[in-house]
């Protein structure tokens, strides 16, 4: 399983911080922060779903060591007990704008070292995948979560301001 970090739990109420920017006019935001010690980008995007006015389901992508780790942070349970023990999240429909729908595999996330069944991560290669579909995406992504014992979620993220906070953050160099 993937450590997903804590900030990835937010509220719209704190998405307002000061050292959190919103793009304005869109549901995009970023956090710009370095490693005090190795100048590493650190830096975070933060992409909320187009219909929850809480901001608790969310897109997050973690600058690490000159690359991003994705994770989709919901309000929602998305994995079964099963899958908490196993890590193994459910499949993940997702279509950039009118594209043609592709499904990817998932895996739970730690939050404190405990699993978290509202929060999904992707290996290594799909996080690279989802990453350019956010970067090559003209106006959303749309996301279903194939869950195996509850109904499936659709998400919608407006991509829009999605490059500029890919910008702000030095494209995560």
């Amino acid at each position: 399983m993937r450590t997903l970090f804590s900030v990835g739990l937010l509220t719209l109420g704190s998405l307002a911080s000061a050292e959190i920017v919103r793009i304005p006019g869109t549901n995009v935001y970023y956090s710009r922060s370095f490693d005090a010690m190795t100048d590493q980008n650190q830096s975070r995007i933060f992409v909320t779903e187009v219909n929850d006015t809480a901001a608790e389901t969310m897109m997050i992508f973690y600058c690490r060591s000159g690359r991003i780790d994705a994770f989709l942070d919901t309000k929602n349970v998305l994995l079964s007990d099963d899958q908490l023990d196993t890590g193994k999240g459910p499949n993940l429909m997702y279509r950039v704008d009118s594209q043609q729908a592709k499904t990817i595999p998932t895996q739970g996330t730690l939050v404190d070292d405990e699993p978290d069944a509202t929060a999904l991560a992707f290996d290594i290669a799909r996080d690279d995948i989802v990453f350019a579909a956010f970067k090559n995406a003209s106006s959303k992504i749309v996301m279903r979560v194939l869950r195996r014992e509850a109904s499936s979620l659709d998400y919608t993220f407006s991509t829009r301001g999605f490059k500029d906070a890919l910008r702000a953050v030095n494209n995560c160099q």
